[in-house]
């Protein structure tokens, strides 16, 4: 396993490509913002069409600055290069043109390749800032109420049926998270429905507020166009008030999300479509648990704790009501005072859940050290076990392990027992 921080392994972000100058300078804006976030990792930047560099000279250019390691710990060939598709879904650019592109500028070197940007969370967060700055009053306009809003969210249009259908999951996820009216989707090219199709679907449903909003990262011809067919629509029903979300842009969320498809490949072992871990039970019963932290995570994680029967040590500066009269009851074994190595000291599980990461993270690094599984509370890739979401019935335990959102795995959850509970 290479630590991507210390490996000096170049990344690549394969970006489309866009003729809009200012769609260039944006992308080029949001390479130089994921190269802050890894320090001493060179950051190439390569386009499908369009822009230079191509993507063959942004690998070839890589390779050239990739520390000489060519074997890891196991013998294996280490990754000269990772390269992250700056695209939404799994369409034909992520499929095809851009895994021959890599092929003709790797050489003989070995290149890892990434996973598209969706379906992270911060990619709807980072459309749902946009909503709001849409709703918001300004230029002469009111505030809109997301309630009495409908929106048309905008996907480029792809050959690829997956790529089509992840813009309904996503359609559905966004209406959900931000509280609008209803959201139709829509597509730019290649399918339907278009544009004016889903602005007349909402309008025959009675809507007379609403934004339409591409899914886009950077400015250019699809937002272009986008805007035309919203224009020309417009004419015919001025009944309708419409406002035009600005695309994603240079933002804080994509730039994590890219650092993130670098650093999989090299940081996690075993990922597949699933959480990358081996699911397992532990049997707690009479075993000493150490929690570091008093807060209401540690709260309800020593609650769960104590109903496994574990033997729970808590070590805190301070505690809250809850945690202190589990100790007068002597459930809990309570000392308030910063943690201490020793603590470890003949424990079988430990999780780390206090609001300091350098303390997370030492108490993570000595445990690993000892050889016990620890939980990290503020980064929970950086521990070696993960907390589930878990709840019981009918004799039955159901887990999930997700992908680093937990209001989804509790979603997951709630859904199998209901389908357990019949």
């Amino acid at each position: 396993m290479t630590d991507p921080l210390t490996s000096g392994t170049p990344l690549v972000i394969a970006a489309h490509g866009t003729r809009d100058e200012a769609g260039v300078a944006e992308c080029r804006a949001l390479a130089e913002r994921v190269a802050r976030k890894l320090p001493g990792i060179p950051v190439e930047l390569g386009f499908v069409e369009l822009a230079e560099p191509g993507i063959p000279e942004a690998v070839r250019a890589a390779v050239a600055q990739a520390p000489d390691n060519p074997e890891g710990a196991d013998g294996d060939e280490e990754a000269a290069v990772v390269v992250v598709p700056l695209m939404f879904n799994t369409g034909g650019h992520v499929r095809e043109d851009i895994p021959e592109a890599i092929d003709e500028g790797r050489g003989d070197a070995r290149v890892m390749y990434s996973a598209p940007l969706l379906p992270d969370v911060r990619m709807r967060k980072a459309l749902s800032h946009r909503l709001v700055e849409a709703l918001a009053v300004g230029d002469g306009r009111e505030e809109w109420r997301p309630r009495d809003t409908s929106v048309v969210l905008v996907g480029r249009g792809a050959l690829v049926p997956d790529a089509n259908a992840a813009h309904y999951t996503l359609t559905r996820m966004f209406w959900e998270e931000n509280d609008l009216s209803r959201v139709e989707p829509a597509f730019i090219q290649v399918t339907r429905p278009s544009v004016p199709e889903a602005l007349s679907a909402l309008a025959a449903q009675g809507a007379d507020q609403i934004v339409v909003q591409g899914n886009f990262l950077f400015p250019g011809l699809l937002h272009v166009w986008m805007t035309e067919q919203v224009e020309a629509w417009q004419v015919s029903h001025p009944g309708v008030e419409i406002r035009i979300a600005s695309v994603i842009g240079d933002c804080d969320e994509v730039a994590d999300v890219v650092v993130d498809r670098y650093r999989e490949p090299l940081d996690e072992v075993g990922l597949g479509e699933g959480a990358p871990v081996y699911m397992s039970g532990l049997r707690l019963q009479g075993r000493k648990v150490l929690v570091v932290g008093a807060g209401h995570v540690a709260e309800r994680r020593v609650v769960r704790l104590l109903d496994a029967g574990a033997n729970v040590h808590v070590v805190a500066p301070n505690s809250g009501i809850q945690l202190t009269r589990m100790s007068r009851k002597g459930l809990v074994n309570l000392e308030h005072r910063a943690f201490r190595v020793e603590d470890l000291d003949g424990v079988w599980f430990v999780q780390a859940l206090t609001n300091d990461p350098e303390v997370n993270a030492l108490v993570a690094e000595e445990a690993d050290r000892r050889g016990i599984f620890c939980v990290r509370g503020d980064k929970g890739c950086k521990g070696s076990a993960f907390t589930p979401a878990t709840q019981q019935a009918g004799g039955m335990t159901v887990s999930v392990v997700g992908d680093r959102t937990p209001r989804r795995s509790a979603r997951l959850r709630d859904e199998v027992l209901r389908a357990l509970q019949g």
